[in-house]
Order: C-alpha cells, then structure tokens, then sequence
C-alpha cells in the first residue's frame, strides 16, 4: 500500500516538474518549428529523423531556458513538492 503511494506521489511530482519545464521551452522558436515540423509536413524525411531533430531541439531549449530562469525553475520545483507532501497529509 505504501510502495503504491509513493509511486503516485513521485508521478505527480515528475509530471508537475515535467510541465512546468514543457512551459518554460515551450517559448522557444526551434521547438515550435521542430513541432511544426513533425506534425504539419508531409515530407520524405523519416518519422525517426524528425522525432531526433524535435528531441534535440527540446534538450537545447530546456538547457537555456533552465540555466537563464534557473531560479524560478527551482522555486516551482519546490512549491509542487511541498504541495504534493501537504495534500498527502
């Protein structure tokens, strides 16, 4: 019982910072072109080359954005854990 609560406490918490992460590279032209990409062009480039190249943008992207608004990150980040443990208790 408990191992299934600490499960779903951690899945919240990695879904909580995944989104908050999404929100940050989100803004970054490369992703939104990437992402335009991947889904709108019918081209002859292979699903596993684009799904690299979005990859690659997304891994860039979260790199400067977490590093130029690395204490926000860091205080969301926080805040949705101390959420996740006062709704637990």
């Amino acid at each position: 019982m408990t191992a299934k609560l600490g499960f779903r406490e951690g899945t919240v918490s990695g879904i909580v910072f995944a989104v908050v992460l999404f929100g940050l590279i989100s803004v970054d032209p490369r992703v939104h072109d990437r992402m335009s990409d991947l889904f709108m062009t019918g081209g002859i480039t292979p699903w596993g080359d684009r799904l690299g190249e979005l990859g690659s943008a997304l891994w860039i992207a979260a790199r400067t954005q977490s590093i130029d608004n690395a204490p926000m990150l860091v205080f969301v980040t926080v805040g949705a854990v101390l959420t996740v443990f006062m709704l637990r208790s």
